[in-house]
């Protein structure tokens, strides 16, 4: 491996350094030549760029600190806000290059092994070296500095910004951190118009205080309230009693804190803080020695809580976090540049108090010839081009307006020039805050505050139009003081929203755009991807936030009240559409399988061949009578019994195999997402997962003909299950017509929710059974407003199917009965028998069903769906037809085996046969359970719709009814046994019927594993009250029995099987959950593509797009600490690259894109990608426990967490990959991550578990050329 190429500086003997000269009262700065110092073997050698002037140097050189003199010690130089690069390193240095960008600050070094410097207080240590009176300081541009105190400067903080820091913010800062106050809290800054103290207000206001400048002048006002972010301010010279307007600003009860930077307020300071308990004096400003004191009554101290402290200087830490500050552009320092020629200057004019904000000085800049010095905001020099001649610069820069700012040019085309060339004069968008909207605070002349500076910025809601020329003549129309330099420099901040807007209330703005900071933008989501359940939610909050607080009086109420109905219409519509759709489905299968075995039509032959066997035979006691229905035998002539039976045999298979061979073409060419029931993806988009055009009309409608053909085909599946899908479908179509429910994810999943209650309700007459299916067994979230919407829709659909009344009978489905005995305590004993019976059918039959799913996709040979299909289907009407209990209607079948035979005006099917001669019944009454177990597993997963429901309930009938029989047989022929004595006599002691409705409960429990909702479905459906207890018993049985043949219910293992990623919140088995830390699964950061905060172009990102196909990417402050900024998908990345290049933006590519503050980039030459970002992922630490990682994505339906230490990114994980591990599929993960194998990138591009095979890759694989355009192709 070749070794990393070290950059390497030309260092020169001897260096320019500002030695002090005559220290004391008279003292002066002079420039000269100086030797470089030789770092030794732990340090490095910095040469500055820039230092800044601060007032302890000044205390240094005039030495009134009571402290030895700086020559005593051996000391030239001042200063210790130093900025520059790395030039050479010892030979033990480690850690540091040179080219590394690095600051030198007040503290030098310390002993780095006492408590103090283990506890972060290192700038009290005993051995502390002070730079600038103990070793040479920053004055001198080459500075020695050992390695492990140095602090590096990041990328996006200029030298003359970072210079400062070093000792005056990061001190403020590190008081602010100290006095431990809370957002919201106020803080006082006395002497707030200074550097330090300007300072001190914005980075208050950043950490969410509310700050109260105090300080006197028209232009420290500007200063404090449009730079710093202060929201009042006190001019002492204007107001009698500062502390008692402190106390009235402040809750009338006085400051929370207050930072004292000018010495003379130290006094009064304690003051300031009324008669707030816990109140803090928080002491920054240093004065000469024995100068100022605090007279404190201890009593005040003590029944107050009150406290006074001080702040030497920043620790090494604090430092860094103030560099961050500044980074994000949360701290905009306002400094004057001076060259090295005016080094004493400089100092002497911060002596006088002439300079706004800080002074620095420049190394670089020997000579300050042609122009006047540069005075700076945010690092952006305001000086203007070298127009003006020598002389006018000279007088300019010393001239002084009563002890004030230095004062500018009159000239207007010099401000015209400085204009033009400020890449602010078109404006950036102004940040939008969260934080809570204050009262507009007047004077007493009912006049809001913000309204005396002619300068500032314009009342919300004003008129006027925010524009650079508008500024410009405002500077030029202003008042005499806006002459000063700290005018120009409001007039370049004054950059709020787009140019010519108005201002606008962030919480009250019609236009709102909330996702600036924190969830950021969405452009919708993907097909194949998961939803944000967080940010649907905050969506959602926000836009009622609106809509209430914008309506106001009658016509207000009434749009609150359109806005409350419109998910009632939804669910109404859709109730009434699903309830129509049932008994629809229920006529045209009941016609067309009858249509297998004869026509209906009477003797005139006028027409009667619409007509079903049932309501063909109208009227007549007996099937044998009724002459109008004619079998195919019949028909056709054919005399001889066997001839017919052959004849209706053919016809019989032949009408099967076209029914089923029908609805597989509609699925195949109209719409793929219409096979099988539907519910494993159904509980898969509940749960957050989008599914384009799975919900879309022509699914609608192909589920509907194609249920009707494949129920009528008599393959053993049925119609309730696909009822759901029916139902969802429903309302997503008139969900459409209203965009504040169709634009929401979260609450589309509760309409649907809502709607699948509806589909259970159609398929068994079971209103409240449809509400507990949807709470059980299908919905992610099923809030309380839910239950009612459940319930509604529920309702509806039941009413319209009643309404309806497709069986001519009044009942709402074909199996409905009613008992009129009850059951005796020895029947208990069989009834758990069938629990167990149904735990095993139904553990068995998963296990079946998936092995057939598993050989199909893996089959080379018959690959085509339809011929699937055909095959089948014949296969099974061969089988049915010879078996009476086989060739009933699914539907028919179970009506039979559920009724009493004193209800069944024939016995068709020889249920009611007495005693012994049950015997030959009950053998084919199990042989046909056996078959309907092996039929129903090949049908389920076939190319069709389908359900499980009603097979599963007609082959627990049949083995129910078995049983019962079996009983009966047993009961009739040992009438005197002691388990029989609670039998009367001459009275039916045991009805078949009842077993066979336990036997279908307990096998529907095993297979779907669902308990509640099946108890109050069969409820519903007998309505005896009686027989729950028996139900109750049979279910949970069998669900033991399932459970420990397979863990998963049969939709839950389709949804497995798919690979569908669906993690069920309900699911507290913690014994599967490995038991790691998430740092063993997740995508480590050297696995993963991360996107630094700057440096990049528009066509940078958009090469990145194309050569990475991963679904999003973490972002980075940059890539040697990784700290983490947020999360940026593909899809709104993509779309804003996009939207950049067109119309009316039309950005190039090699335009600059970033996502963090740049406050020097021209918005209309550069991306701010942050609206776009997530800027508040949810984080974990990286040594958090799996389990934890589990239930977060469990309970708050994530789709991604990303892994910190200390805010650097360690890894992330997708739901994709929570899934891989829960479902132990580990091995099949892409090679190339960390831990248990996880993909390379942000969010793995990922294919779902699905074959390339278009037939056999499950719904997720549909083509991408197949869409679904009847009334919309979104959904």
């Amino acid at each position: 491996m070749a070794e990393e190429k070290v950059q390497t500086f030309d260092i020169p003997k001897t260096c320019k350094a500002g030695v002090v000269v005559n220290e004391g009262p008279d003292f002066h700065v002079e420039v000269q030549d100086v030797d470089v110092p030789e770092p030794g073997p732990t340090d490095v050698l910095i040469k500055l760029n820039a230092t800044g002037i601060c007032h302890s140097d000044l205390h240094f050189m005039l030495n009134d600190w009571a402290l030895p003199k700086m020559s005593d010690l051996g000391t030239k130089c001042a200063g210790h806000e130093g900025a520059g690069v790395i030039v050479k390193v010892g030979d033990q240095v480690k850690t540091l290059k040179p080219g590394m960008r690095a600051g030198y600050k007040p503290i030098q070094d310390t002993c780095g092994v006492c408590d103090l410097c283990r506890n972060g207080n290192e700038c009290y240590c005993a051995k502390a070296v002070l730079t600038g009176l103990m070793v040479d300081g920053s004055y001198k541009q080459y500075i020695v500095s050992p390695e492990r105190y140095t602090t590096l400067i990041p990328d996006g903080v200029s030298d003359e910004i970072a210079g400062p820091i070093m000792c005056s913010a990061s001190t403020i800062y590190t008081s602010i951190k100290e006095s431990a106050l809370k957002p919201g809290d106020w803080a006082v800054f006395p002497g707030a118009g200074g550097g330090v103290g300007l300072q001190g207000v914005q980075l208050a206001k950043a950490m969410g205080l509310r700050a109260v400048a105090v300080d006197t002048g028209e232009d420290k006002r500007k200063l404090c309230m449009e730079v710093g972010g202060a929201e009042e301010f006190i001019d002492f010279k204007k107001v009698d009693n500062v502390a008692e307007e402190i106390v009235r600003i402040c809750d009338g009860i006085g400051a929370h804190g207050v930072f004292v930077t000018a010495v003379q307020t130290y006094p009064s300071s304690i003051s300031y803080l009324g008669g707030r308990v816990g109140g803090k004096v928080m002491c920054i400003g240093l004065p000469p020695a024995g100068t100022q004191h605090i007279d404190v009554d201890p009593g005040q101290m003590c029944f107050r809580k009150q406290s006074v402290t001080g702040t030497l200087v920043s620790s090494m830490a604090d430092v860094d976090k103030t560099l961050d500050f500044a980074r994000r552009g949360l701290l905009k320092p306002i400094y004057t540049v001076y060259p090295l020629s005016k080094f004493n200057e400089a100092v002497q004019k911060l002596r006088r108090g002439e300079i706004a904000g800080r002074a620095v000085v420049d190394f670089n800049q020997p000579e300050c010839t042609g122009y006047r010095c540069a005075v700076h905001v945010d690092g952006m020099s305001r000086s203007p081009h070298n127009q003006s001649p020598p002389g006018l610069a000279e007088a300019s820069s010393s001239r002084a307006s009563n002890g004030k700012q230095p004062a500018v040019e009159d000239d207007h085309s010099d401000e015209e020039a400085l204009l033009a060339d400020d890449p602010l004069e078109r404006d950036l968008p102004e940040q939008i805050s969260f934080k809570r909207k204050q009262k507009t605070t007047t004077s007493s002349f009912g006049f809001p505050r913000f309204l005396s500076s002619p300068l500032g910025t314009p009342n919300r809601g004003s008129p006027l139009p925010r524009s650079p020329n508008n500024r410009l003549q405002q500077l030029r129309n202003g008042s005499s003081s806006a002459n000063g330099s700290t005018e120009l420099i409001l007039n370049y901040l004054d950059t709020p929203g787009n140019a010519g807007e108005h201002l606008q209330d962030t919480k009250d703005a019609n236009g709102l755009d909330w996702y600036v900071e924190g969830p950021g933008r969405r452009v919708g989501y993907d097909d194949l991807t998961a939803i944000d359940w967080i940010f649907e939610y905050a969506k959602e909050r926000q836009r009622l936030r609106f809509l209430y607080a914008s309506a106001s009086g009658i016509l207000g109420h009434v749009k609150q009240l359109v806005d409350a109905s419109q998910v009632w219409i939804i669910l109404v519509a859709a109730g009434i559409l699903s309830g129509g759709i049932a008994a629809f489905i229920d006529v045209a299968s009941d016609w067309l399988g009858d249509l297998k075995t004869g026509y209906c039509s009477n003797v005139d032959g006028d027409g009667r061949f619409y007509l079903n066997k049932s309501f063909c035979c109208w009227g007549y006691s007996e099937l044998s009578q009724c002459h109008d229905w004619h079998p195919w035998g019949n028909a056709l002539g054919i005399g001889a019994f066997g001839g017919r039976w052959v004849v209706e045999y053919i016809f019989f298979v032949l009408f099967s195999i076209l029914f089923a061979a029908g609805a597989s073409l509609l699925v195949r060419e109209f719409s793929p997402y219409a096979r099988q029931s539907g519910i494993p993806e159904i509980k898969t988009v509940l749960g957050g997962f989008v599914i384009r055009h799975f919900l879309g009309g022509w699914t609608l409608v192909t589920k509907t003909i194609g249920l009707c053909l494949a129920v009528a085909s008599g393959l053993w599946l049925g119609k309730e299950g696909p009822l759901v899908h029916v139902a969802c479908c429903s309302a997503n179509l008139f969900m459409k017509l209203f965009s504040n429910v169709n634009g929401n994810e979260a609450r589309k999943r509760e309409v649907f929710s809502a709607a699948a209650a509806a589909g259970i309700s159609v398929a068994f007459g079971a209103p409240v059974g449809g509400v507990l299916f949807s709470l059980e067994q299908l919905s992610y979230y099923f809030p309380d407003k839910t239950m009612w919407s459940s319930f509604v829709c529920a309702m509806v659909a039941a009413v319209t199917l009643q309404a309806c009344n497709p069986f001519r009978t009044g009942e709402l489905v074909l199996f409905q009965v009613t008992y009129h005995s009850g059951w005796h305590d020895f029947e208990l004993v069989p009834f758990a028998c069938l629990g167990i019976l149904g735990g095993l059918c139904g553990g068995l039959f998963i296990k079946l069903n998936m092995g057939v799913a598993e050989w199909r996709k893996n089959r080379t040979y018959l690959k085509g769906p339809v011929t699937e299909v055909v095959i089948v289907s014949g296969l099974t009407a061969f089988i049915n037809y010879p078996i009476k209990f086989m060739r009933a209607q699914a539907s028919e079948l179970v009506h039979i085996l559920f009724a009493e035979c004193a209800d069944l005006t024939e016995d068709t099917l020889g249920l009611c046969k007495s005693g012994k001669a049950n015997t030959g019944v009950i053998a084919l009454l199990l042989i046909s359970a056996g078959l309907g177990v092996i039929l129903a597993s090949f049908t389920f997963g076939l190319t069709i719709p389908a359900g499980i429901i009603l097979p599963s309930m007609a082959i627990g009938g049949l083995y129910g009814r078995a049983v019962g029989l079996s009983v009966s047989v047993v009961q009739q022929a040992w009438p005197s046994l002691f388990v029989f004595s609670s039998c009367e006599p001459d009275v039916p002691c045991v009805t078949p019927g009842t077993y066979a409705i336990v036997g279908a409960a307990s096998a529907l429990a095993g297979t779907t594993r669902m308990t509640v909702s099946i108890v109050v479905i069969m409820f519903e459906l007998t309505g005896a009250l009686t027989y729950v207890l028996p139900i109750m018993i049979a279910v949970m049985i069998s669900k033991w029995i399932g459970d420990a043949i397979s863990p998963r219910g049969i939709y839950e293992s389709w949804i497995h099987f798919n690979g569908y990623p669906f993690l069920d919140n309900r699911d507290d088995n913690g014994s599967s959950i490995p038991d790691v830390s998430a740092a063993h699964v997740m995508t480590r950061i050297e696995d993963l593509t991360a996107i630094t905060a700057t440096g990049h172009t528009i066509g940078s990102l958009r090469q990145m797009l194309a050569q990475q196909r991963f679904r999003g990417f973490p972002v980075i402050d940059n890539s040697r600490d990784a700290l983490l900024l947020g999360y940026i998908s593909r899809t709104e990345l993509a779309y804003a690259l996009k939207a950049a290049l067109s119309p009316p933006r039309n950005l190039t590519d090699d335009i600059e894109a970033y996502f963090s503050h740049q406050p020097l980039s021209d918005p209309t030459t550069s991306l701010d990608l942050r609206p776009w970002m997530d800027q508040t992922p949810i984080t974990l630490n990286a040594k958090a426990s799996f389990q934890l990682t589990m239930s977060m994505f469990q309970k708050l339906g994530l789709r991604y967490v990303l892994f910190t230490d200390r805010g650097m990114l360690k890894g992330l994980l997708t739901k994709k990959d929570v899934w891989y591990v829960m479902n132990g599929m580990e091995e099949d993960r892409e090679e190339g991550g960390a831990g248990l194998g996880v993909a390379r990138g942000g969010l793995r591009e990922e294919r779902d578990g699905m074959e390339d095979d278009n037939e056999e890759r499950g719904l997720l694989g549909t083509p991408e050329e197949e869409r679904d355009d009847f009334i919309g192709n979104d959904r």
